[in-house]
């Protein structure tokens, strides 16, 4: 025991290296299969995909909207502007005047702070066949249906040709992502980086709906999908933003007020 007491302490064991990440083994080709590497655009837009998707906890909340109103108000429009806003337009326009009333929707998240944001910048969500962007509509709060439904169709056919700067993809603080125009019922998107939401529209559908008395009619719904980051927004203040939007969808002339 004595000796054991004096003998020199033994030297702690060296640590072991850490296991190098394995690299995935290359995609086996079979006869007529071909490879091409990915176009820059849509290496970024996979990087930042990945990075939302293991950074942000994120929740979807699906919420189920009466259109029929609002669809009926887009062809009263028509008929007394002659002009043709599309469903986007209205949906933008809601969302932006949503957005301004929920200020608590506007935040970004950054290490141990959390950046409350001063403006109502809508990210527009725009499929290419080189990948997806997402030009912004700055200040669309501000802008009368008029001039939002112009600059989102300026943004959108520049970015079909091409023609976007740098400073049209900066500063958005909310995107939507509409993809109801491809018949999808609901999806889940993921989270635009640095914003804290992102608002999913779907597919306008006709249902049979039995009010109190037995009678049976027909309207139009469609769904809305928010994804939201779970560490700045809670449930419970995400579905108030969600009836929010869909309020002033089911009474359109809301929007315009």
């Amino acid at each position: 025991a004595a000796a054991q007491k004096s003998a020199p302490a033994p030297a702690a064991p060296a640590p072991a290296a850490a296991p190098a990440t394995p690299k995935a083994a290359p995609t086996e080709l079979a006869d007529g299969d071909t490879a091409e590497k990915l176009s820059g655009m849509r290496k970024v837009g996979a990087q930042r995909m990945l990075q939302s998707h293991t950074e942000i906890p994120p929740v979807t909340q699906v919420t189920k909207v009466d259109v029929t109103a609002l669809m009926q108000f887009r062809r009263e429009l028509l008929e007394k502007t002659g002009k043709k806003y599309s469903v986007n337009d209205l949906i933008l326009k809601a969302t932006a005047k949503c957005l301004a009333a929920h200020p608590e929707m506007l935040v970004s998240f950054d290490g141990d702070r959390i950046i409350r944001r001063a403006h109502v910048n809508l990210g527009m969500a725009v499929a290419l066949d080189t990948g997806l962007i997402v030009p912004v509509i700055r200040d669309a709060d501000k802008l009368s249906l008029d001039a939002l439904s112009a600059r989102a169709k300026d943004l959108a056919a520049r970015a079909k040709d091409g023609g976007l700067t740098p400073d049209d993809y900066k500063g958005s603080t909310f995107t939507v992502s509409n993809l109801g125009m491809f018949g999808v019922e609901t999806f889940n998107p993921i989270i635009n980086q640095p914003d804290a939401g992102i608002l999913g529209v779907c597919a306008v559908q006709d249902e049979l709906v039995m009010d109190d008395a037995g009678a049976i009619t027909k309207r139009q719904f469609m769904r809305i999908s928010f994804t939201f980051d779970h560490r700045l927004i809670d449930g419970a203040t995400a579905a108030k933003f969600e009836l929010a939007i869909r309020d002033l969808m089911e009474h359109p002339m809301q929007i315009l007020l």
